[in-house]
């Protein structure tokens, strides 16, 4: 079983439209059953219905016009991303926004959405776990500090950044994480 954490950088609309956020980063760790780290995945993608990255994005995630412009399609790193994480996994990210979105642009490309059956939100298990009020929700940062874990980098906004200390926290709080919950669409 692979313990798969991920997060996602989209791009915003330049107007209002039916069309979903787009996709334009996928970072990845992948972890054993032993709580190890064994792979990391990043890729750029390259938006197909808003291909201009918005100036708050770029600001935001330090992503540039040319790291998407040379980037490959959306389905292309998909199925990239899908062989990486195997067979047997369970997928996990920080809140539902990113399961959301791989959902929608999923179906936006006409693509499968059933490999997204098995999903865990950590953010939601940690307030719990951490006995936030109900509906309230910590950031990533908020929960590294809660848990002590250092910042090597304070650059948020990064799908392979956010995704590797989304896995800190997965790997510090896992023996408390409820899998009875797993998403199963």
């Amino acid at each position: 079983m692979n313990y798969i954490v991920f997060d996602l950088e989209l791009n915003s609309k330049p107007f209002k439209s039916k069309i979903p956020n787009e996709i334009v980063e996928i970072g990845a760790v992948k972890i054993n059953e032993n709580l190890e780290i064994i792979d990391r995945f990043q890729s750029f993608i390259k938006p197909k219905y808003f291909p201009k990255l918005f100036r708050t994005i770029k600001k935001k995630t330090k992503i540039s016009q040319v790291d998407i412009n040379n980037a490959q399609s959306f389905d292309t790193v998909l199925n990239f991303f899908k062989n990486w994480i195997g067979k047997e996994y369970i997928l996990f990210s920080w809140g539902y926004d990113d399961y959301y979105h791989f959902k929608t642009n999923c179906t936006l490309h006409e693509l499968d959405i059933n490999w997204l059956y098995k999903f865990v939100n950590i953010q939601k298990q940690f307030a719990h776990i951490y006995k936030f009020e109900k509906g309230q929700y910590p950031s990533l940062k908020n929960a590294l500090n809660k848990l002590d874990i250092p910042l090597e980098e304070d650059d948020f906004h990064r799908a392979d950044i956010d995704a590797e200390y989304t896995a800190k926290i997965f790997i510090k709080v896992f023996n408390k994480l409820t899998f009875s919950n797993v998403l199963k669409n």
